[in-house]
């Protein structure tokens, strides 16, 4: 025993300690072997090598060659380097190489730690790719984001282009269809794309009490993004994580909208629309508000119809003269039909939700370049002239910054 004690502490003084997969996110590295190579490879690498290629006899000393392959294909295997993430690419060298985690890390991977002079690896500790701000935006964000031939458009677009110039980052853009599904709901699906490192941020998290915590040790099915995997069907699940939030950018209010100008009146909260023909927005925050805040004439007198983009347009054939809306969805329709009689009054009714940008709570260092540039931005109205620009009403952030779970007491007495 003291023999062999004595072999390993002059081993350990000669070479340094064995880096073993303790000192790697083995886990992490089982699931992304899991999703993308098992199905040839085999489950735990375990392969006789006759269909493809025995994973656990790869040469440990040749990792370009296993980043090339990878990459660029080799021989049946098709090429990954347009759908493997950086990081995603070296969990599976560590993982191979150290035949599965059973085996130790080789020294000269043992991570480097970054320098105050390298600016490089400074950024690759707070983004996933290195030197560049990858967002997730919805290609059917209304007037918040869209996608385009060349960039997109949008408020959120141009806060986190802003953000990325900012902080001396390329930006990149990951872009997904938001749809309201059984399986996943679009806070969901922002936790999912955050947990599997799709991007490092996301705008347009609304700060509602339950959204920042609800879903910790859950999982969620990832939403239809531009650069997904075909092998990530419907049924593929993330295991969500906590996310933090920076101070908010801007406000999702609710306001009255007319079918003309002419059906103006005053404002001070819902009743007062009384003696008009009233729209309600079925299944929505601001439906239920009409339902319940609204004289018993208005809500017997009310048309409920199906919520979404359609519900405006009913507006502009004369189906009704009148509705609370979120004001993002007229400011949409605004921009979608240029020739529109809809008029947006001055009242905002008082329940509303700030709107920060969400990352995952390891990359919380994020926040302290994020939250002085949107601070900055509010307080020089920066953050108010790209609203304009992009066609957005513009609200600034009110507090108290996040919005508790609503009451019914809130649905009746808030007006």
């Amino acid at each position: 025993m003291l023999i062999r004690l004595a072999a390993s502490l002059c081993f350990l003084a000669l070479f340094g300690a064995p880096v073993f997969a303790e000192d790697f996110d083995l886990t992490k590295a089982k699931r992304t072997y899991k999703d993308f190579c098992s199905h040839c490879h085999g489950i735990d690498m375990v392969n006789p090598g006759t269909s493809s290629y025995d994973l656990r006899k790869f040469p440990a000393d040749q990792k370009d060659r296993f980043y090339t392959s990878v990459n660029k294909g080799r021989g049946d295997m098709p090429a990954w380097g347009d759908i493997l993430l950086p990081d995603e690419l070296d969990l599976l060298w560590k993982y191979v190489v150290t035949r599965g985690g059973k085996e130790p890390l080789p020294k000269e991977e043992a991570a480097v730690p970054a320098t105050d002079t390298d600016q490089t690896q400074q950024h690759g500790s707070l983004t996933t790719k290195p030197g560049t701000l990858t967002a997730c935006l919805a290609k059917n964000g209304g007037v918040m984001s869209s996608r385009r031939a060349k960039g997109g458009a949008g408020l959120d677009y141009a806060l986190v282009t802003a953000l990325a110039d900012q902080m001396g980052l390329a930006l990149e853009v990951e872009w997904f269809e938001s749809e309201q599904e059984e399986e996943s709901t679009p806070i969901r699906e922002l936790y999912a794309l955050l947990a599997y490192n799709v991007c490092d941020v996301m705008p347009g998290f609304a700060l509602y009490e339950t959204s920042l915590s609800a879903f910790y040790k859950t999982r969620a099915a990832l939403p239809r993004y531009d650069n997904k995997p075909a092998h990530l069907g419907p049924e593929f699940q993330v295991d969500l994580e906590p996310i933090s939030v920076s101070d908010p950018y801007a406000r999702m209010e609710m306001g009255v909208v007319y079918r003309t100008p002419e059906f103006e009146r005053e404002i001070t909260q819902i009743a007062d629309m009384e003696g008009l023909k009233i729209g309600v927005e079925q299944g929505t925050l601001a439906g239920v508000l009409t339902l319940r805040q609204g004289t018993s004439k208005m809500v017997a007198d009310s048309i409920t119809a199906n919520p979404g983009p359609d519900f405006l347009w009913k507006m502009e054939q004369g189906a009704f003269d009148a509705a609370l809306v979120t004001v993002g969805a007229y400011d949409f329709h605004k921009k979608q039909n240029f020739v529109s009689t809809l008029a947006l009054d001055e009242y905002r009714h008082p329940i509303g939700f700030n709107l920060s940008v969400a990352m995952l709570k390891s990359r919380r260092d994020l926040l302290d370049q994020i939250d002085p540039t949107i601070n900055a931005m509010i307080a020089d109205g920066r953050m108010a002239a790209l609203a304009k620009k992009n066609k957005v009403t513009f609200s600034s952030p009110k507090e108290p910054w996040v919005q508790s779970n609503l009451t019914m007491e809130d649905i009746l007495l808030r007006r």
